[in-house]
């Protein structure tokens, strides 16, 4: 069963995202007893005026006076929700491009899991959250405001998605919402092939028989985690999963990834990045087994 055994890493901007953040990496971190690190990444001035090193002292005189300020502020608003000192939490200020820098960290760090947010109402992160998901080492929260619908975890039977499966009903249980698993196909795809006997693909005539299969792995799927209802979309994956959320009013959608580059990455890693991108509420997306 799905837990964070590493430390919870929020990486935090501070706008009007960064109290979501760090409300949803504190009770995590809470509920698993794992320490808290919250890092805040700015930009590395140094590295932009090589040309200019006359400049440099100057510079980093400055930068010590901001990153002072930046730390104070980043220190009061953890404090709203946890003390910032101890063994418990610790802020961290990096350098850097942001997601090179949250994900290098990261590992660093050991991270569990790392939470990140989507922007503020004025600004989004210019696909920050997606980068993170695409080549992060463990799973990643997107976070957003909480809605009143359950947890709605994607799947499409295959072994390596069970644990995303599995973080979807801890993530229920912790947060005291209802669980669905929902499952998209899209059958035009079987009307292709006409050979019916090729392994895998049925002629589009058998629709009817492709449907009671899926539904035969969703029931199952369903009992296995204890789920409340289990739901078959017909449909692009992404679009039938970010339907569906926005539908039940989800208050947190799972997805699985498989966070490469390439044509993996395409067939895989696209869709969790689609619905981060396009979900009303948090996402958490959990690396697939190899």
């Amino acid at each position: 069963m799905f837990r964070s055994t590493g430390p919870v890493f929020a990486a935090v901007r501070l706008d009007d995202s960064a109290d979501e953040v760090l409300r949803q990496a504190v009770e995590i971190a809470r509920h698993y007893g794992v320490k808290l690190y919250v890092c805040h990444v700015l930009p590395d001035v140094g590295a932009v005026r090589p040309l200019f090193p006359q400049l440099q002292m100057e510079d980093a005189l400055r930068t010590t006076d901001f990153e002072a300020g930046v730390y104070r502020a980043l220190s009061e608003r953890v404090a709203a929700f946890t003390p910032p000192r101890g063994k418990e939490c610790e802020l961290r200020i990096e350098y850097g491009t942001e997601h090179a820098a949250i994900i290098n960290t990261a590992e660093q760090v050991g991270a569990g899991m790392i939470v990140v947010g989507h922007g503020s109402q004025k600004h989004r992160l210019g696909g920050i959250p997606e980068r993170v998901v695409r080549h992060a080492h463990c799973p990643v929260l997107v976070a957003r405001p909480p809605e009143k619908g359950g947890v709605l975890a994607a799947t499409d039977f295959s072994d390596p998605s069970t644990p995303a499966v599995d973080a979807a009903a801890s993530e229920a249980r912790r947060r005291g919402r209802e669980l669905r698993v929902v499952h998209a196909f899209d059958v035009l795809r079987y009307g292709m092939v006409t050979d019916p006997t090729m392994p895998g693909l049925l002629p589009l005539d058998f629709s009817a028989e492709i449907e009671e299969a899926l539904r035969g792995h969703l029931d199952e799927c369903v009992r296995r985690v204890g789920a409340a209802e289990g739901l078959l979309v017909r449909g692009a994956a992404d679009r039938a999963v970010l339907e569906t959320a926005e539908k039940l009013e989800a208050d947190l959608v799972v997805v699985a990834t498989r966070g490469r580059t390439g044509l993996a990455h395409l067939a895989l890693g696209s869709v969790a990045e689609a619905v981060v991108r396009g979900a009303g509420c948090s996402v958490l997306v959990v690396r697939m087994n190899p």
